[in-house]
């Protein structure tokens, strides 16, 4: 009896085993059979990359992995948890909208935290709802109020708000002069941007006989600072550009600029449209980028950032957010961007105002940017801008234009 007890257990066994070795092989199967679909979707399919990505980051499995992923390398590396946000005065813009802060800068001696400008300052705003993105360069040289180090009310150039009083300075500075509610913020030096287009292969942009020129000049330097090293650039036209070229492309401000529309920029104003076009290419090829390419470009600047102390990137967005972000910019479309202010003077000549770029009336310049960003909110110039305003007419003679 008790053999062929043992007999019968064996066959349950045997034929257990066997059902497991056809689900294991049938899994095998069906794993191969997606691979080859998706390595043929990537050949003939247009944006299947993107498609790829898109669905990876928007399901919660996908989202639920990210987040685990780097979340502690992040949060130790690169989050910066000592932005006080109820020291950051925000406007009540309602929901709809969400507007972060882009910071760049030009350090010179390796300084990341202070003793530093930041001559690039971009707003970026998403429509939650359509996930539409507008871009909008604060041009650096904007006289402007802000606090000093003492708390005393000062008016100065719009780069050196970072400088005098840091993360929280900087982005009050924006909230105040122009009614907005941006609390979060992202900064990154020469060698972070370098990096960063670096992780996604490089860009293809189109550059001028002179652009070239002016890229090799800035290279020297840029080399210099950032320790990274790359050829010069020996032709123009459209060319692929890596990013430490990229990152002096960016910097170039002595040669006219001319834009898709044929809109053509001069001085900073033709640098920061430079920006521009940088980072719309490099959103275009991010999603165009297979998850493998998005997840080097996060394993990159997670892994070189805070080495020994050495910063190439900041940012007081939590990790669980920064991927939340990522399934918008997927499959976000940028659908504009912009220098503000809109009407500027610049004083050729003469004091306290020269080389600065002057509002010409910074109320209505406000208004615009507010029906650009949020056309269907109603807005109405805030106390603080109406007190702004009449201070830089009073302080410059300088009106709106007729």
């Amino acid at each position: 009896m008790t053999n062929k007890r043992l007999s019968k257990q064996e066959r349950y066994k045997r034929r257990r085993r066997k059902k497991r070795l056809k689900l294991f092989l049938l899994c095998i199967e069906l794993t191969v059979f997606l691979l080859a679909i998706i390595g043929v979707s990537i050949f003939l399919m247009p944006n299947s990359k993107a498609f790829l990505v898109k669905a990876f980051t928007g399901c919660p499995a996908g989202r639920s992995l990210l987040k685990s992923l780097y979340k502690d390398d992040y949060e130790a590396n690169v989050l910066d948890k000592n932005v006080d946000k109820n020291k950051i005065r925000t406007v009540d813009l309602g929901e709809g909208y969400t507007n972060i802060a882009l910071f760049g800068i030009d350090p010179r001696l390796g300084e990341f935290e202070d003793s530093t400008h930041t001559d690039t300052i971009m707003i970026v705003s998403i429509n939650n709802k359509t996930h539409d993105v507008k871009l909008v360069s604060l041009y650096r040289d904007t006289l402007l109020r802000m606090t000093t180090r003492d708390g005393d009310i000062d008016y100065e150039k719009a780069n050196s708000a970072y400088f005098r009083t840091g993360v929280e300075g900087a982005l009050n500075m924006l909230n105040n002069n122009l009614d907005l509610d941006i609390t979060e913020y992202v900064l990154v030096n020469f060698e972070g941007l370098t990096h960063i287009i670096d992780a996604l292969g490089g860009i293809d942009i189109n550059i001028t006989e002179d652009e070239a020129y002016y890229i090799n000049g800035y290279l020297t330097e840029t080399r210099k600072i950032t320790g990274l090293d790359t050829p010069d650039v020996s032709e123009n036209g459209y060319v692929h550009l890596t990013g430490l070229q990229a990152t002096a492309y960016c910097r170039i401000r002595y040669v006219t600029f001319t834009d898709e529309n044929g809109v053509e920029y001069i001085n900073d104003y033709g640098r920061t449209a430079r920006q521009r076009y940088v980072l719309n290419t490099l959103l275009q090829k991010a999603k165009a980028a297979g998850i493998s390419q998005v997840l080097n470009v996060a394993d990159t600047l997670i892994k070189k950032n805070n080495v020994n102390g050495h910063r190439i990137i900041s940012t007081n967005i939590e990790w669980t957010r920064i991927v939340d972000l990522l399934t918008v910019a997927v499959d976000c479309n940028l659908t504009e961007t912009f220098g503000f202010p809109y009407d500027v003077y610049t004083p050729e000549s003469g004091r306290p105002y020269y080389g600065y770029v002057v509002p010409m009336g910074l109320k209505q310049n406000v208004t615009r940017l507010h029906s650009h960003l949020f056309p269907d909110k109603n807005y109405a110039p805030s106390d603080m801008v109406d007190r702004i305003n009449d201070y830089i007419i009073n302080e410059t003679g300088i009106y709106p234009p007729d």
